[in-house]
């Protein structure tokens, strides 16, 4: 609207109408974004920050403060939950690791999915896979570990 001085003015009602076109065109589910992907959950978060404090060494802390988030879930969310479920159709995991240093190994869809390659240690050698890793933002709990294994790399020459 104009004022009898040709200012214009915002009435309430006007501002309710343009918060409201605001919500709806940016999405009322829209997550926060952060320079390295979207926000975490306060209690994500929270349940981060409890495990790198309890680490032992402050070197460890200062390491483990520095991933991305996507690394950080990676390592203290999902991992725990991946050992048990690798063991399951791999016998004899006994180590696994979710991403590397590259980062495009690791991509934090939002604060409820988590996409990933991985390796996982078996008595025969290192085997590879991609994982989903679905996660709970109100409880920073892992609702499911789906790993896919990536077919051995073949030694035997290509018969063109």
């Amino acid at each position: 609207m104009e004022s009898m001085t040709g200012r214009l003015y915002a009435t309430p009602r006007l501002i309710a109408i343009a918060l409201a076109i605001t919500v709806l065109s940016v999405g009322a589910v829209a997550l926060p974004q952060t320079a390295s992907g979207p926000a975490l959950s306060a209690a994500e978060s929270a349940a981060i920050r409890r495990k790198i404090a309890a680490l032992h060494s402050s070197a460890d802390r200062g390491v483990a403060g520095s991933w991305s988030d996507a690394k950080k879930v990676a390592e203290v969310l999902c991992r725990p939950s991946a050992l048990p479920v690798l063991r399951k159709s791999m016998p004899g995991v006994d180590r696994v690791f979710l991403g590397t240093d590259d980062p495009s190994t690791l991509t934090l869809e939002s604060n409820r999915m988590l996409k990933g390659s991985g390796t996982a240690r078996t008595p025969q050698g290192w085997s590879d896979f991609t994982f989903t890793c679905e996660l709970d933002p109100e409880t920073a709990k892992v609702m499911s570990f789906q790993p896919i294994m990536v077919p051995a790399k073949s030694s035997a020459p290509s018969q063109h």
